[in-house]
């Protein structure tokens, strides 16, 4: 299993920083290894992974939303992944 952590800080407000993050489909625009990601309703998004040369598909579930505060995401089936982002604030 591979873990990959990564932590940036970003000088914006904390609003926009939080709906950036709520957009999962722009995650392969800044996120190397998400080759996309579509949402199939409003708490699970389908995530196309290619890391390291092996590419994986999976359904994740946000399992924590409080707005402007923390988003959390974990995979449903197949692979174990998850993230979060939460402001410092």
């Amino acid at each position: 299993m591979q873990t990959v952590e990564e932590m940036i800080e970003v000088a914006v407000p904390v609003r926009d920083a939080y709906e950036q993050w709520w957009l999962f489909e722009s995650f392969p625009q800044f996120m190397s290894g998400i080759q996309s990601v579509r949402r199939a309703s409003d708490r699970i998004t389908h995530w196309v992974t290619n890391v390291g040369g092996v590419e994986r598909e999976f359904d994740a579930e946000i399992v924590e939303d409080q707005p402007d505060e923390r988003i959390a995401w974990r995979s449903t089936d197949g692979i174990t992944h998850a993230g979060a982002w939460h402001s410092r604030s």
